[in-house]
């Protein structure tokens, strides 16, 4: 599998050239449009990054219970995901995401009616990995039909950034709602956004309109095993950066109430902004000098940020997050990018699948995170994530790894 998506002999942004053709633009107008779709849904969704705090501080869960609830995103996700392909073949992509949206909105909704920490509000919390599930085999398909080849990674990265975008935005409203008006108020402004997405999803283009490019177009098809084998070390980077995010994320609202710290959006505002400049500010920079590289590069400062948090703890949340965000922002386009590129289109939602299974498989794992945390403690977990963490980027992303990457014919 090619390292690095090719890009043109000339080392100018195709966009800020005048003249520039449709088939190197990225801001066309079904590319403006997915974003604007992947805005309303990443808004509902990331107001649920305070479902933690919102289970500690309402409904009174421990750690083994928060992570029993956030596992089963994890669980129901890794169900649905090798049925993406045929998902995504029956409904469309357009169809998928706006499936993706309802399912969503159907959750909060049903949050109304949770009393604690208990099966329901698991069941509930998978319902929204399948909606996540839905949106990302959908949406990145989308994405990698519209965008330009030599642009694909800087086009995950927009994205993505339309998502990630709402992890300072949803909190930061969210979080004074639910503490003035209760959690359930929270529930339903997700719910809402999650309906205008699906209403959005309308204007995307269909799985038979034209291309804006050819990156659309059948580039190779490798066998079945084959293409997912090659890909091996990025699926597994995947899953292990999945794990050090979730747990990251889903533990440092209770870590913070333990230590006093009452407020975490400030977490959340430093992480997303942080993830949106590097993904802005370096995404060209990574398209053009090896996504490997910068996944590597970006592997080993997720690994640091997760272990800061066991070092410096909840009264240094701004600095942690902001660390933590501009791995983010690299890591997670660099990756999906080794995993699309040169891809047939019609392969893509498998390959997809595959990587939205590994990535639950991280998530799954919080479960018996939580049990660990309730006997090591926070900062021991998190310093053993982030040690893992680091030892993974290493091995296989690193140039360190790379004989033991050809010894198994991994690419």
């Amino acid at each position: 599998m090619s390292a690095t998506v090719s890009d043109s002999s000339d080392d100018s942004d195709p966009d800020d050239r005048s003249g520039a053709s449709d088939g190197q633009r990225l801001a066309t107008r079904p590319f403006i449009d997915l974003v604007i779709a992947q805005l309303w849904f990443g808004f509902a969704y990331a107001i649920f990054l305070l479902l933690p705090k919102l289970l500690a501080a309402n409904y009174r869960a421990d750690a083994g219970q928060v992570g029993f609830v956030m596992a089963a995103f994890g669980v129901l996700s890794l169900a649905v995901s090798p049925g993406m392909g045929p998902i995504v073949g029956r409904l469309g992509s357009r169809g998928t995401m706006r499936a993706a949206n309802l399912v969503l909105a159907a959750s909060a909704l049903g949050f109304l009616a949770v009393s604690g920490a208990d099966l329901f509000a698991a069941f509930l919390r998978g319902l929204q990995g399948v909606a996540w599930a839905l949106a990302f085999g959908g949406g990145m398909a989308l994405c990698a039909q519209i965008a330009p080849p030599a642009r694909l990674g800087q086009a995950l990265g927009i994205f993505g950034a339309a998502s990630l975008g709402m992890s300072a935005v949803g909190p930061v409203l969210a979080e004074p709602i639910a503490a003035r008006l209760g959690p359930r108020a929270a529930f339903i402004l997700a719910a809402a956004a999650a309906l205008v997405g699906a209403f959005r999803c309308g204007r995307l283009p269909d799985d038979e309109h034209q291309a804006a490019n050819d990156n659309g177009q059948i580039r190779r098809r490798d066998g079945r095993w084959q293409a997912v084998w090659a890909r091996m070390p990025t699926y597994v980077a995947l899953a292990t950066i999945s794990l050090a995010g979730s747990a990251l994320v889903s533990f440092v609202a209770p870590f913070a109430l333990a230590r006093g710290v009452g407020d975490v959006h400030a977490f959340f505002v430093a992480y997303t902004v942080a993830a949106l400049t590097a993904r802005f500010g370096i995404a060209r920079l990574v398209d053009r000098g090896g996504h490997g590289q910068a996944a590597a590069g970006a592997g080993l400062l997720y690994g640091a940020a997760v272990g800061a948090m066991a070092v410096l703890g909840p009264s240094h949340l701004v600095l942690v997050g902001a660390v933590f965000g501009v791995a983010h922002g690299i890591i997670y386009p660099a990756l999906m990018a080794l995993v699309l590129t040169d891809v047939a289109a019609r392969d893509r939602p498998r390959l997809l699948g595959w990587a939205n299974g590994v990535m639950n498989l991280g998530i799954v794992a919080l479960a018996p995170l939580g049990t660990l945390i309730g006997r090591i403690g926070y900062p021991a977990a998190f310093g053993e994530v982030g040690a893992a963490t680091a030892l993974m980027a290493l091995v296989l992303l690193a140039p360190a790894g790379r004989a033991l990457r050809r010894a198994l014919g991994w690419s």
